[in-house]
């Protein structure tokens, strides 16, 4: 008996698709015990979403067996189907993210302002949920969107759209400014309508990778270098223009564009928009220097004493000066 024969044998290919029916049948009885389903769930959730990945004949049915933790389902996980019974009148969309624990997605700039609006996020993760989300385009005819890319569109009145185009046409320059300053390294910088608290977040373009996605692929053993090239690149850095940091720095970059302290600080604040969104750096040590330097100015310690103190101490070639020293000043009045 060869592999073949089985392989392309009628009787075989309806018994799998009967096997398949039936075991999908036996999940959704299953599914309508909540404690039984729960042990159920915590053993075989990732050959759930995999499923949802790989058969496109049941995604379908395998969706409606997943379960989430979500902005308002506290310690309990929640179905797509419970979230679509929650969803207000004017949402459209079911909005979701994705990271490496339930803390730490809850607490992302991202769900500032979508939980603000009473929208409910649901918290993805699961490194599989990544996969499992690149094919699950929607549910129950609602399109699932991340809050971590580009193009999120909340439901807005005529008075805060208005206030949005005043923002923009406000912040237009500042933008300019930074775009020029973080060159390649960003793609555009553009005003934010998902930021609360937070002065800044990183999204990625509505294709590429989200930030968590990026980890896992960095973390595999056999990564494609040049795939993950045109994958990582598309940064879009979002400012916040109602946070006092961003307003005080297009105050700063009006009355002259040319500082060297707002160059500093522009490049400070992609960085750590890149560590808070969910990214790593290229270049941590660069970063850590800057932090130090701005410890020492609001310290009120001068560079020029520690040098003096320490006059045989070495002092690595490759640890770039931050610019504007002689700017410090201006760099204190921003603190």
């Amino acid at each position: 008996i060869s592999r073949e024969m089985l392989q392309q044998s009628k009787i075989l290919k309806v018994i799998r698709k009967n096997i398949v029916k039936k075991c999908l049948e036996l999940f959704s009885e299953l599914a309508e015990d909540k404690e039984n389903y729960k042990k159920f769930y915590e053993a075989f959730s990732k050959n759930l979403k995999l499923g949802i990945h790989e058969d496109s004949t049941n995604r379908r049915r395998l969706s409606e067996l997943l379960r989430y933790h979500t902005s308002q389902s506290g310690d309990e996980m929640t179905s797509l189907s419970e979230y679509v019974s929650r969803m207000k009148e004017t949402q459209k969309s079911i909005y979701y993210i994705t990271g490496e624990s339930k803390e730490q997605v809850a607490n992302s700039a991202f769900v500032e302002r979508v939980r603000k609006r009473g929208f409910e996020v649901v918290y993805m993760t699961e490194p599989i949920d990544e996969y499992c989300v690149q094919q699950l385009k929607e549910f129950d005819g609602k399109s699932l969107v991340s809050v971590t890319k580009e193009g999120l569109e909340l439901p807005e009145d005529e008075e805060e759209k208005k206030k949005m185009e005043e923002s923009k046409a406000k912040f237009e320059n500042l933008c300019k400014l930074m775009k020029e300053i973080l060159d390649k390294k960003v793609e555009k910088v553009t005003i934010s309508n998902r930021l609360v608290s937070s002065p800044c977040c990183i999204v990625t373009s509505t294709y590429g990778w989200t930030a968590n996605m990026e980890r896992i692929m960095k973390a595999q053993a056999l990564r494609d270098n040049s795939t993950m090239g045109y994958m990582m690149a598309k940064k879009h850095l979002e400012i916040n223009p109602d946070h006092p940091i961003v307003e005080t720095l297009r105050q700063k970059a009006e009355a002259d564009k040319n500082d060297k302290a707002v160059k500093d600080l522009v490049v400070l604040l992609f960085e750590t928009a890149l560590l808070s969104s969910g990214f790593s750096l290229e270049d941590p040590q660069t970063h850590s220097n800057r932090i130090y330097r701005m410890i020492k100015l609001g310290l009120g310690i001068d560079e020029d004493e520690v040098a003096a103190e320490e006059p045989n101490a070495a002092v690595p070639d490759e640890i770039p000066p931050l610019e504007g020293d002689e700017d410090a000043s201006r760099m204190e009045e921003v603190d």
